[in-house]
């Protein structure tokens, strides 16, 4: 055995010199590929570093949202909070959910069928799986904190409309976990929090990821559905059973029914 085999093997079979080469692969060959090499890559895979790279943990040192000094800043008033960089991965995957900038009216937000036409809807058993592992991916990083849920009715007499803003405030988790109520918000329960939005024919969703530069934002995301009860629109449709929600989401409080446009 010549010595620069030795060398490798010696190198790919130290755990801490395999995370850094890992790290530098693309995102959905660390997820999808590495761990199926053999035990020591997966177990590799699971480290903090890698489980933050794959957008499962968050990072440990988020940057600095301001760049100013102690001496031209505020004591009293916190820095801005850094805008979300959505999760490259999952903005690939599904493309409804991280338009940007997002549509203009409630005619052209998603529908059911863009929820079944996305990317990785193309394999359904392996999307609708309960444990299947975009449901515990970040969406974003730095982690959303704030999300907005709006719902909206547009009826015959008139419009409706509600609205929660749900905190995430828990410990953050690592690949396989949960992702309902937790410190991040995560993909599954974004995605059941929509589809649950556009069950009915007629209904659509759409997606807000707010700038950062803005001090008091009350959120980083905001989620709309409405569903027009008037006529059903030739792109919508209900949604298929394989892709209803399977996850426990988020508890949504929301605030009572209020009349946003009375029609005469």
């Amino acid at each position: 055995m010549s010595t620069a085999t030795v060398a490798r093997d010696t190198v790919l079979a130290t755990p801490e010199l395999l995370e850094h080469i890992l790290a530098q692969l693309p995102l959905h060959a660390l997820l999808l590929r590495v761990p199926l090499v053999c035990r020591l890559w997966h177990a590799t895979t699971r480290a903090p570093a890698l489980q933050c790279a794959l957008f499962f943990l968050p990072d440990p040192d988020p940057p600095s949202s301001s760049s100013a000094s102690s001496e031209f800043s505020s004591s009293s008033a916190p820095a801005p909070a850094p805008a979300p960089v959505p999760n490259p991965l999952l903005a690939a995957l599904f493309p409804p959910f991280f338009a940007s900038p997002p549509p203009p009216d409630r005619y052209t937000w998603p529908t059911a069928h863009a929820l079944m036409a996305m990317p990785a809807a193309r394999t359904p058993a392996a999307f609708a799986r309960a444990d299947a592992s975009w449901r515990g991916m970040l969406v974003a990083r730095p982690p959303v904190r704030a999300l907005r849920v709006v719902q909206r009715v547009h009826a015959r007499g008139g419009d409706f409309a509600r609205s929660a803003t749900v905190e995430f405030r828990g410990a953050g988790r690592g690949e396989g976990e949960g992702e309902g109520e937790g410190g991040e918000l995560r993909m599954g329960a974004l995605y059941d929090l929509a589809a649950g939005g556009v069950k009915r024919a007629g209904s659509a969703f759409c997606v807000t990821w707010h700038a950062g530069e803005g001090e008091g934002r009350e959120c980083d995301v905001t989620l709309e559905t409405v569903d027009t009860m008037q006529f059903v629109d030739g792109r919508a449709g209900p949604l298929t059973e394989a892709f209803y929600g399977h996850g426990e989401g988020p508890r949504v409080k929301f605030a009572e029914w209020v009349c946003v446009l009375r029609e005469p």
